[in-house]
């Protein structure tokens, strides 16, 4: 029998208040005493908590970003850290984007195929002509 589930609705407005000061969503599964895995599951089975752990994201991507702002302003601080915050908590407006285009030709010869066409077509080995 499974145990029940320790979810809240109150939850929906905590998450978007603690990840609006740039804290992670693992962060708030350690604020409430639950395992991050437990979050997903509850993003799973509650769409309202879902919706809410999207806005929360959204805020703690505008945090770190007033966090850069700040330090492109005024200096000082951690670059590193920034960086490193707005890759992860921001990736869609702000990862590193790297565009790779590769194109290959291969002509690779089979020398047994290359023979047995030959022979199939002139009856005899290549060396006795």
């Amino acid at each position: 029998m499974a145990r029940p589930s320790k979810f809240q609705p109150a939850y929906c407005d905590l998450v978007i208040e603690h990840m609006a000061e740039g804290a992670s969503l693992t962060s708030f599964a350690a604020e409430i005493g639950v395992a991050r895995s437990t979050i997903n599951e509850w993003m799973e089975a509650h769409s309202d908590f879902a919706d809410s752990v999207r806005i929360a994201k959204a805020k703690c991507a505008a945090w770190w970003e007033q966090r850069g702002r700040e330090l492109a302003v005024e200096g000082g601080g951690n670059a590193a850290l920034v960086m490193f915050g707005l890759k992860n908590m921001g990736a869609d407006d702000w990862r590193e984007k790297q565009e790779v285009e590769q194109r290959t030709t291969v002509e690779a010869a089979d020398p047994l195929t290359a023979l047995l066409a030959h022979i199939a077509e002139h009856g005899k080995r290549i060396h006795d002509q």
